[in-house]
């Protein structure tokens, strides 16, 4: 038989275990490496060196300034300078006017770098949009996985990126 004290402590703890549990279960979902952090970015080409004609096995760097566009305090857009970076592909496929490449991208910013990886395949000169991947980064990004989405149109490529850490 449980005497009146044993069931007094085991009901407070039991409701003390209760009230918590909401609060422990918020703490969880605010977890710092659940945080994804969305970064945009807008690149101009500053310098290609690609070869005349693009064949498989053919690689070519192009070199990027990056440029960010924020809101001010007056709901005006702003567009600053970032940092720069590189974007080193090679030919996998070229098909009559297509051609498949895969990139590595160097993404250099003040916080650290972002290197993504992606393959796409467009027609040159067009607009394309596809997946890329975080791979990895330094500062702070030095433990960055995720992934986003890179726009190719002309001079300008646009990168929409999920950072996860």
């Amino acid at each position: 038989m449980i005497t009146t004290a044993v069931r007094g402590v085991v009901v407070t703890a039991l409701t003390t275990t209760l009230a918590l549990l909401p609060t422990l279960a918020q703490a969880e979902g605010k977890d710092k490496d659940n945080d994804i952090e969305r970064v945009e970015l807008t690149g101009v080409s500053r310098l290609v060196k690609s070869p005349p004609r693009i064949r498989e096995g053919g690689s070519w760097t192009t070199h990027l300034e990056l440029y960010k566009t924020e809101k001010t305090k007056t709901n005006e857009e702003r567009t600053r300078h970032v940092g720069d970076g590189e974007s080193d592909c090679s030919a996998v496929k070229v098909e009559r006017r297509y051609v498949t490449a895969q990139c590595t991208r160097t993404l250099r910013l003040k916080e650290g770098t972002l290197t993504l990886s992606d393959m796409i395949t467009s027609r040159p000169g067009e607009r394309v949009t596809a997946k890329t991947a975080i791979i990895g980064g330094t500062g702070h990004y030095r433990s960055a996985y995720g992934d986003g989405y890179i726009t190719l149109d002309g001079r300008h490529v646009h990168l929409e990126l999920n950072v996860d850490e």
